[in-house]
């Protein structure tokens, strides 16, 4: 049970959250822009560090402590491979979003295509994007609040017992989590959630972001801190790990890349993940809600320098303290020993993912224990808040404002984007009843798009791409998908995620080529408007102003092969694989000096701004 000191630092922010939604509720009452992407004003580092809090959910640490658990740290490259994609983002399609002047992605495609199949596939993909792929996401965030809360509140202990026949009778949905612990919990956060995001608007999501990456990463490190320490300390970590399941065990998990004959993964696997995993999902250009940050900086430059830092964050800072605690859970609960029904042991052998907050109940005294959750609390608002506000983005820009109420004034569409933040809450909260695994939420979700990177990479850098590339994209993948996962057991994910790209691919192809491309005047105002790097013949004409490709490829690689030897240098630095250390900072250096080198040649503004 929680003390009341934790009690007190959980409350606290609670009402610091809300506070800055009450003070920021006046500027984003302005206008559409001002409410879904914050007058387009916000510097470099508030948009790469919000970024960084928006992903960090509370799903997070679960999940990647869980694959740790169960497949060794080399499980990660699952995600670590979308390292090349965000740094593609940051290289050549941030400051074009933010040129752009758009709010949503949505709105871009049909500055892209126009009218007629431009429109429609604008209203279509708000509505996929905001009522599928967002309830979704937010679905398995809630579901891993769930989990984490499950350990420490006991809500039938505090209100009166009759209450909950009162709600299992009348209002069953309420327990859509399965108990009443785990759904009461979560439908109190959500309420509390919906009403500072729906009062500040993004503006108001972005502020309290910055904080709660600050809170969120303390926490984590502070639980790896006490689980190391649990087991010996870095270098006991090691060694009982040595111990337990001998010394080629232990090195198969501390291992970077899969071990030879894993059962999960192989080289074929792992070239699937480099080089498809990246692209091949449907905000491969860096749309969603990382485009609506890149659209609030106030410059081009800011966006670029904000993507980049977001990915550093993201891989090199934040996973780390997880898989040192997926790595002790190992060692203070074995694969394969006995465990009593009921205990922890038992329910961490039957859910790995749930080692995060069982571990954290046994191995965290009283006021760190609520920093901790504070932090998980603060990552999981971090990510709810921005998924409430960048779906109901979709739904007022893109439907209301451009389909049902084309000359809405600015109160009127700020009053249903607040209304549609709390009716988008009680939707998530229905989905994540249907939720059981967050790994498999997450692979799901990424197959579904994953006929959609191709082509809206291809509407940026070739102007023949029209709006039937990405109907065809979309309908032809996400078809395939829905068909290898209609009967029993899908394929395996690499697998799966071939079979999607391929058959987007060809249907993408094939429309393209059997189409007219989008008309010329649309393509040259898109063309005037953004200057976009690629194939754009005679819409370019003699202007130049886009930059190099082949040095923006240039730029791709080296700070790709950066991002990467300086997530391993950490990594290696922390599990005490020493004799990687020296190459891995060799490499990490000399790709940073080659980036350092073309950056200042071109001026684009990652490395410096």
């Amino acid at each position: 049970m929680l003390s009341t000191l934790d009690w007190s630092l959980i409350l606290a922010y609670i009402a610091f959250a809300l506070v800055v939604g009450a003070l920021t509720s006046r500027s984003a009452s302005k206008s559409l822009a001002s409410y879904f992407v914050a007058g387009r004003s916000l510097p470099w580092w508030w948009i790469g560090i919000s970024m960084v809090a928006t992903t960090f959910a509370s799903d997070t640490p679960l999940v990647v402590a869980g694959i740790v658990a169960k497949r060794g740290i080399s499980g990660n490259w699952f995600w670590w491979a979308w390292v090349i994609g965000n740094v593609g983002v940051a290289v050549f399609f941030a400051p074009l979003w933010r040129r752009a002047g758009v709010v949503t992605d949505a709105e871009l495609i049909e500055l892209r295509y126009g009218s007629g199949p431009g429109a429609f596939l604008r209203g279509f993909k708000a509505v996929y994007s905001s009522l599928i792929v967002n309830l979704i996401v937010m679905g398995w965030v809630f579901r891993a609040m769930a989990k984490i809360a499950q350990p420490f509140l006991r809500w039938e202990e505090i209100l009166p017992p009759n209450w909950w026949t009162v709600i299992e009778a009348n209002w069953p949905a309420v327990l859509t989590m399965g108990s009443v612990n785990e759904s009461v919990t979560v439908a109190l956060l959500v309420l509390m959630i919906a009403l500072y995001a729906s009062a500040g608007g993004i503006r108001g999501v972005m502020l309290t972001d910055l904080f709660q990456f600050v809170i969120a990463m303390t926490g984590s490190c502070l639980f790896a801190w006490y689980a190391v320490e649990a087991v010996g300390g870095l270098s006991g970590l090691s060694v009982k790990l040595g111990e337990i399941y001998g010394a080629e065990g232990a090195g198969n998990i501390l291992s970077f890349l899969p071990p030879e004959g894993a059962g999960w993964a192989g080289a074929q696997v792992i070239l699937i993940y480099l080089f498809v995993v990246w692209w091949a999902h449907n905000n491969a250009d860096g749309g969603g809600y990382i485009g609506q940050r890149l659209c609030s900086a106030r410059t081009p430059r800011d966006a670029q320098a904000g993507a980049f830092l977001f990915t550093v964050g993201n891989y090199v800072l934040r996973p780390w303290p997880w898989i040192l605690i997926g790595l002790v859970s190992l060692i203070l609960v074995p694969k394969g020993m006995d465990a009593l029904p009921g205990t922890m042991e038992a329910k961490i052998l039957a859910d790995r993912e749930a080692a995060y907050p069982l571990l954290m109940e046994k191995l965290l005294p009283a006021g760190i224990l609520g920093l901790v959750l504070v932090g998980l609390l603060g990552a999981f608002m971090s990510t709810v808040d921005t998924h409430l506000n960048w779906g109901v983005s979709y739904l007022v820009n893109d439907v209301y404002a451009r389909f049902i109420r084309k000359g809405a004034g600015a109160r009127e569409v700020v009053f249903v984007s607040r209304l549609g933040v709390l009716i988008m809450a009680l939707g998530a909260f229905a989905v994540a009843g249907q939720i059981s695994s967050l790994e498999v939420a997450w692979k799901f979700h990424i197959s579904l798009g994953a006929g959609l990177g191709l082509p809206v990479i291809l509407r940026w850098l070739w102007w023949r791409a029209n709006a039937w590339t990405e109907i065809s994209g979309m309908l032809s993948a996400g078809a395939t998908a829905l068909y290898l996962h209609w009967e029993g057991e899908p394929p395996a994910f690499p697998v799966l995620l071939a079979a999607e790209v391929g058959v987007g691919f060809l249907a993408m192809l094939i429309a393209t080529l059997i189409t007219r491309p989008a008309k010329a005047e649309v393509l040259r105002d898109f063309w005037t408007k953004v200057h976009p790097p690629g194939v754009w013949g005679r819409v370019r004409g003699e202007d130049r102003r886009a930059a190099p490709v082949l040095a923006l490829a240039g730029l791709w690689l080296a700070l790709s092969v950066f991002v990467f030897a300086l997530m391993f240098l950490v990594g290696a630095l922390l599990v005490g694989t020493w004799g990687q250390v020296g190459g891995l900072a060799l490499l990490a250096g000399f790709s940073l000096c080659t980036a350092w080198g073309i950056d200042r040649r071109y001026r684009y503004g990652i490395l410096f701004v």
